[in-house]
This record gives C-alpha cells, structure tokens and sequence, in this order.
C-alpha cells in the first residue's frame, strides 16, 4: 500500500506542471505567441534616423533644394559653430554662401550646413536637435554628392 502511495506522489508530483499547462490552457491563460512580422517589413531593414537623415537631405537636394531655413537663434552649438566657421572661411566671390536649414526626419528635427563654393561644389554637415554632427558630404560639377566618414 505505501508503494502504491509512493508512485501516486511521485506521478503527480511529475505531471504537476504538465497538468498546471493543461490548467492553464483550459482556463484562457495561453502563453503569448509574437506574430510573425510582415513579409514587406522583413524584406525592408530598418533605417537608421542618421541613415534617414541622410535620405531625406537627397530627396530634398533632388526636389529642388532645402527651403526651411533655420533662425539662427534655434542651431544648436554644434551646428552654429558650423555654420560660423563655413562663414569665416569661405572664399570671398559670387556663389560663395554657407546656410542654414532644418528638416523634420521620422518625428526629430535634424540641422543642415550647406555651403556652395563657386557655385559648382556643395559640402553639408547634418546635426541632430542636439547639434552633433551626424554626417557630411560633398560633391562638385565633377564628382557626385557622397556622404563622407566622420
């Protein structure tokens, strides 16, 4: 009788969390399964916000050019002195001009330095809202915009 106790014991004892599974499942309490992710968002890695940053000053480049200037009073450090420096150390003559612009990329503003010099070679420096520098790129008549390592 107390071997038949025994193994009563001991089976329960090693279904329990089978049967606590099994409890569960009957009572609604199933484990959370993920979905499985759509197959266009797979095939489409994420996008850094540099990287979006990126993409959004060359659409806007190809459009035509930016057009939402920054007011000097809202560039943050790092782009302000951006900007100042460009300003100081441009050649003096027509089409030499450094601006400044801002964007709105995926909900954050982001900053741009643009300068021209002689009308044929831009440079652009691209700031976060905290004014640091992001990425920056070059291009001229002779060769085309491309982002540079910082």
């Amino acid at each position: 009788m107390i071997k038949i106790v025994m193994n009563l014991v001991l089976i329960s004892g090693l279904s329990a969390p089978a049967l606590a599974g099994d409890a569960a499942a009957q009572l609604g309490a199933a484990a959370p399964v993920a979905a499985p992710a759509p197959a266009e968002v797979k095939a489409q890695p994420a996008l850094s916000w540099t990287d979006a940053a990126k993409a959004a000053f060359e659409r806007e480049v190809e459009a035509g050019g930016l057009t939402n200037y920054a007011n000097l009073k809202e560039l943050p450090p790092g782009a302000r002195r951006q900007l100042d420096n460009e300003l100081a150390n441009l050649p003096q003559g027509p089409g030499n001009t450094s601006e400044a612009f801002k964007m709105n990329v995926n909900g954050r503003t982001a900053f741009v330095i643009q300068s021209y010099v002689y009308d044929d070679t831009m440079r652009a420096w691209l700031f976060n809202a905290a004014g640091v520098l992001v990425a920056r790129g070059e291009g001229s008549v002779d060769k085309p915009f491309a982002w540079l390592p910082l």
